[in-house]
């Protein structure tokens, strides 16, 4: 029997087809939407309790909570993530531009915001990678529990 390709075959999934390119931008385009929502969400909040943090703590613990909690599947923020994270450059520019913009402050005290810079920025690697260490061992250990049918919760 020929198989014509506009048929579908026996192999072809009909409920999850193939995400095609405009799904995949409308996905991960409606999951960036989703982050700034909770970022607006989290920056009015603070505003309204007058706390001095960033809009952006929050509403990471927010989301890790819905992931943790099960509510909210990775799988519905990953085209989103990988998009934000692929453009990462973009949010590091704005930074850039303002040291060359205050070259008479760098030429005065150059070498004091160069070391508060690279401490800062050393704190801020080795505070990511020991949370991403943890994490993963965390998720490792639940995922090993799993397969045996106990459940603690």
């Amino acid at each position: 029997m020929a198989e014509f390709p506009d048929m579908i075959s026996p192999h072809t999934s009909l409920r999850h087809p193939a995400p095609q390119p405009r799904s995949r931008l409308l996905r991960g385009s409606s999951q960036v939407l989703f982050f700034i929502a909770i970022w607006c969400v989290s920056e009015q909040l603070l505003h309204w309790l007058r706390w001095p943090l960033p809009a952006a703590v929050p509403a990471l613990f927010v989301v890790l909570a819905l992931l943790a909690a099960g509510i909210l599947p990775e799988q519905r923020l990953a085209a989103g993530a990988d998009w934000l994270l692929g453009d990462m450059l973009l949010f590091f520019i704005p930074p850039l531009l303002a040291v060359v913009r205050f070259g008479p402050l760098l030429a005065h005290s150059g070498l004091r915001l160069l070391g508060a810079i690279a401490l800062g920025s050393l704190l801020v690697l080795v505070g990511t990678g020991v949370v991403v260490e943890r994490t993963l061992r965390w998720e490792r250990a639940r995922q090993e529990r799993r397969p045996t049918g106990r459940t603690s919760r």
